[in-house]
């Protein structure tokens, strides 16, 4: 029976193919999150060698870029500790097995990560989470870390430790610990995910009273909900704006829960029935933060099936491009729960259906999926569908908008070897280059750069192995060009065999 259904979902897939295949956009995210927190994705456990650690990055970008995916959003600061050398907060245990001490023999991860990807014409995020201090109070901290530092700074809810959204030298703490990442680090941007007020428990009401008699002006808020999302909004506003101070190219996105408020309580919400919502549970007023441009993108967590009741897919993504405010939307999807025993999820169609679908609308520009673990487990063929189909031809990311004019980038020599193509750009363009784009065509076709069927591959490599002729036996052209940091595809090279 298992393999019955085996063949007919092969089947299924290789049907799809003849219709996804020449559909496949140009510019697209094709993402994928990888949890540190409690070694979920990587590394598979904490203390592995730095041999170890390493071989694990080269596999799980191996992987990734075989499934056509082009950016990685790498959780780098879990609970307020690091994944990479930093001089404010404590290394994280999730890597060594103990908070404070760094790998051995050392190196630097994240920078690790950052050059492995470019090579492979990887994207990589730095995902941070804002607020969480530990995961369980009474933990044993470093005396490098913020609870130890600052705990006047602390709250404890639900036997988790956060940092008080309400007090301000938070904010301008973790717009320190932003400034540092983006001023070292050649990342492509600045992740958090829907963390910000903690998800409410039992009715046990956030312990913040302190901070809102001593700093909420109760002339301007009405009450407490009111200054709580004024408080994620300062944060906001002032991270967008430390990251473009710094480097204007790197993006500032957010991943927020599914739903911002339910049409019943606001009719400006979705045709919902959600127990959560953003604004109201979660203080995160996301219209607010797209409306201003406080964020390059957002990514909400559109975690149900296509036509779910309480709160389908469908909806949602129609719901978010309409509401985008025009800032890039990318849909989280939820692989996760791909075989959890739910018929909704038994469908091999249903996240192929939802990737579709979202190219349909005016504002999403792709996908990323929850989480990298569940890529390698069975999927009902969604990983063949994303190779074969989905994401055949490689695609470039979305453009950050600048605030000043980019002049192209232009590769200034190419040549072609009896098994390798080369290429030379200037040297004061160096720095300025996110990775290359190389087309492939055969002798004869019309070159058309918006053809992704004629990508050969985006690579951060200056060379690549290539064939003379096609497998048909037909001479093959090649084309190179340069993206800069901000994505802008710059002049094409000229034609050459």
């Amino acid at each position: 029976m298992q393999t019955y259904k085996t063949i007919l979902i092969g089947l299924f897939f290789i049907f799809l193919s003849y219709v996804a295949s020449a559909q496949n956009p140009k510019r697209e995210m094709r993402g994928v999150w990888i949890a540190t927190v409690k070694n979920l994705d990587w590394p598979s456990a904490p203390g592995l060698s730095t041999q170890e650690q390493q071989k694990e990055i080269d596999v799980i970008l191996r992987n990734v870029k075989s499934m056509g995916l082009n950016a990685v959003f790498l959780q780098i600061r879990p609970e307020a500790d690091a994944f990479y050398k930093s001089s404010i907060e404590p290394w994280s245990k999730f890597l060594t097995g103990e908070e404070g001490i760094a790998p051995k023999p050392y190196y630097d991860p994240l920078k690790y990560w950052i050059h492995k990807a470019k090579l492979l014409g990887i994207d990589v995020h730095a995902w941070i989470n804002p607020y969480r201090l530990t995961s369980k109070a009474g933990e044993e901290l470093s005396p490098d870390h913020p609870v130890a530092s600052h705990p006047d700074w602390v709250i404890r809810y639900n036997d988790k430790l956060y940092l008080d959204p309400g007090i301000p030298e938070v904010t301008e703490y973790i717009n320190a610990v932003v400034a540092d990442i983006v001023k070292r680090y050649d990342i492509a941007g600045i992740h958090m995910d829907d963390y910000f007020y903690p998800y409410p428990v039992n009715g046990i009401e956030f312990p913040d009273s302190v901070s809102y008699r001593t700093y909420c002006d109760t002339a301007k808020f009405e009450d407490r909900e009111e200054w709580r999302r004024d408080n994620v909004n300062r944060t906001v506003r002032s991270l967008h704006k430390t990251v473009k101070q710094i480097k204007p190219w790197v993006a500032f996105g957010i991943s927020p829960f599914g739903v911002w408020r339910n049409s019943d309580a606001d009719p400006r919400g979705s045709a919902t029935q959600a127990g959560i919502t953003n604004y109201d549970k979660l203080h995160a007023d996301v219209l607010t933060w797209l409306e201003n441009g406080w964020v390059d993108y957002v990514a909400p967590q559109i975690y149900w099936y296509m036509e779910h009741p309480a709160a389908g897919f469908r909806e949602l993504a129609d719901w978010w491009d309409r509401n985008s405010s025009g800032v890039p939307a990318y849909a989280g999807l939820s692989i996760y729960k791909i075989n959890s025993g739910k018929p909704e999820w038994e469908n091999p169609s249903e996240i192929p259906d939802q990737i579709m679908m979202t190219r349909t609308l005016n504002n999403f520009e792709g996908s990323i999926f929850f989480r990298y673990a569940f890529l390698n487990s069975d999927l009902l063929g969604l990983q063949d569908s994303l190779r074969y189909n989905l994401y055949t031809n490689p695609a470039l990311t979305s453009v950050v908008k600048g605030n000043v004019d980019i002049l192209p980038i232009k590769v200034a020599k190419i040549k072609a070897g009896r098994k390798k193509l080369k290429w030379k750009i200037e040297k004061d363009d160096a720095k300025d280059i996110k990775y290359f784009v190389v087309y492939s065509y055969p002798k004869g076709e019309e070159f058309n750069p918006d053809d992704t069927r004629q990508i050969l591959t985006v690579t951060g490599l200056r060379q690549i192995a290539v064939n003379k002729v096609s497998s048909t036996g037909q001479r093959m052209i090649y084309r190179v060009s340069a993206v800069d940091n901000y994505g802008n595809e710059g002049e094409i090279s000229k034609a050459v065999k």
